[in-house]
């Protein structure tokens, strides 16, 4: 589908184009393979399209009459759903999608909207990229909120027996933020491509639509920063809390051991097997020896509350 962007918008045919009008274009991956030779487009291109490999995604190469990029989406709703793929093209006076893989209609619904809201007086090629590569991006925010209200979230796992499941979750966030680092930065490099006007396509005060678009996406990409340093934080705090509970268990079995060391002490003593202990023929030993074990006990537990032990 070829749409002319003036004022008055209208979709056309191929052969109804004209130098003088700013044309807004998508179309499958399909129709490509059939239709690239009267845009002039490049065999190389079409199989970069068709085998796309890691290293290809979010990139933009300039070709001798046109620029050609691949785009690959981070979902809004979780980096490591299925992503939305397309390739662009952008001529002279011509700003070309081609869809290959968008199984939630993202990149279509996207397309609709610049369509139908951008004000076509004075459009130019510029602007109509700004608008529908800042589209593409405008949910990420409240995606990055997502997470960093998982890692507050996070904050609630206070044992040892949560501790499982605390690492788990925060590994997956920590993922997340990881490929949204790279996809940012990949797409700031877009940003700037774009900026360099390689082949002169648009004017020199439209380039700051490309120097926005770049802004925009460094402080997306400044935000995932801000999270991963949050999150090695919510670490920090994780950890320090186990310890803390350790070291009070540790505290009282240490206060509790300190406190019958002398009653071992006197059990140890007396004991000892040998035959005469006067002690033992006095009636009220026992009873002193009680009186003083509670003594011990008191004193102990006395001293430990007043130096805050428990």
């Amino acid at each position: 589908m070829i749409y002319k962007m003036d004022e008055k918008r209208e979709k056309i045919e191929f052969n109804e184009m004209e130098n003088k009008h700013l044309y807004f274009s998508i179309m499958n991956i399909e129709d490509l393979k059939k239709e690239y030779k009267k845009y002039g487009i490049e065999k190389s291109s079409i199989e970069k399209c068709t085998h796309i490999n890691i290293l290809q995604q979010n990139s933009i190469i300039p070709h001798r009459s046109y620029f050609f990029g691949i785009m690959s989406l981070v979902n809004s709703k979780n980096v490591f759903l299925k992503k939305d793929i397309f390739s662009f093209f952008i001529f002279k006076n011509h700003f070309m999608i081609v869809v290959i893989d968008d199984e939630d209609h993202h990149i279509y619904d996207v397309f609709d909207e610049v369509y139908q809201n951008i004000e076509g007086t004075h459009l130019t090629l510029a602007r109509l990229i700004y608008y529908f590569i800042n589209g593409l991006i405008v949910n990420d925010y409240q995606y990055i909120e997502r997470l960093q209200q998982d890692l507050d979230e996070l904050e609630r796992y206070n044992t040892q027996e949560e501790s499982i499941t605390f690492t788990n979750k925060l590994r997956s966030i920590n993922k997340e933020l990881l490929l949204l680092k790279n996809y940012y930065e990949n797409l700031v490099g877009i940003g700037e491509e774009l900026q360099m006007n390689y082949h002169g396509f648009f004017d020199e005060d439209d380039i700051r639509y490309m120097e926005i678009y770049v802004s925009r996406v460094t402080r997306l990409s400044d935000n995932v920063s801000l999270l991963q340093g949050l999150s090695a934080q919510t670490r920090e705090v994780h950890q320090f809390k186990l310890d803390y509970q350790m070291n009070k268990t540790m505290q009282f079995f240490t206060v509790v051991t300190t406190i019958f060391t002398p009653l071992t002490l006197i059990a140890g003593w007396y004991g000892m097997n040998f035959k005469y202990m006067p002690e033992l023929d006095y009636q009220y030993s026992y009873f002193i020896i009680f009186i003083l074990s509670i003594i011990i006990i008191g004193v102990c537990v006395y001293w430990f509350k007043k130096k805050k032990f428990f």
